[in-house]
């Protein structure tokens, strides 16, 4: 959210402090604005509405981000399905690409991409629980996209003499999977960390 927001921001946020019979300052709501800036108008009236159905008090920005996000470890959970489906559609040949370029910093430390995508098809128990905690790590890091490589290489490489502009039509995009109401927290080439909602 921009400074020409805020006016909506305070009138929202005032009429949700009456419904919890809370008594709001400047200063409050201007510390409210401030924790909030990384979400679209649109995402804050989502979390708002999530959270006036189930909240019992009034929210802190945390728990909107919760109503929005849900926690680090469903965060990881829909990576985790972004990365099953990769595995469904090219096996450990890759190279792939995923949307969630946080993805790639988990891949490249559990061993690389054909090591993990071998492991899943095999249905080693491990793979899964060790990419949730790399992924909570890296959600906790903040892993951005100057720290990851821009794909994953397969077992099959690339093509010797693959140009930049072959690479489009050889890499397995994989865009980040819907998350049944919950936005996703991708890290994608020029976004600098922000939210994007699937």
């Amino acid at each position: 959210m921009g400074p020409e927001d805020f006016g909506k921001f305070a009138e929202t946020l005032s009429h949700v402090a009456k419904l919890y019979g809370v008594r709001l300052t400047d200063e409050k709501v201007s510390l409210f604005f401030d924790a909030c800036r990384s979400l679209s108008p649109e995402q804050f009236a989502v979390g708002i509405k999530r959270h006036v159905k189930r909240g019992k008090f009034f929210p802190s920005p945390s728990e909107l981000f919760e109503a929005l996000f849900g926690t680090e470890e469903d965060q990881a959970m829909l990576a985790w399905c972004d990365v099953l489906r990769a595995v469904r559609a090219c096996g450990s040949g890759g190279p792939v690409r995923f949307c969630d370029l946080r993805i790639h910093f988990v891949i490249e430390s559990m061993g690389g991409w054909v090591h993990v995508a071998s492991a899943i098809e095999k249905g080693e128990k491990w793979v899964m629980k060790d990419f949730k905690n790399w992924y909570v790590f890296a959600l906790k890091k903040g892993v951005d996209e100057d720290g990851v490589k821009p794909y994953l290489l397969g077992d099959r490489g690339l093509p010797y003499g693959a140009r930049q502009e072959d690479l489009s039509r050889l890499i397995w995009e994989i865009p980040a999977c819907d998350g049944r109401g919950l936005y996703r927290l991708c890290v994608v080439e020029g976004s600098s960390g922000t939210a994007s909602p699937v």
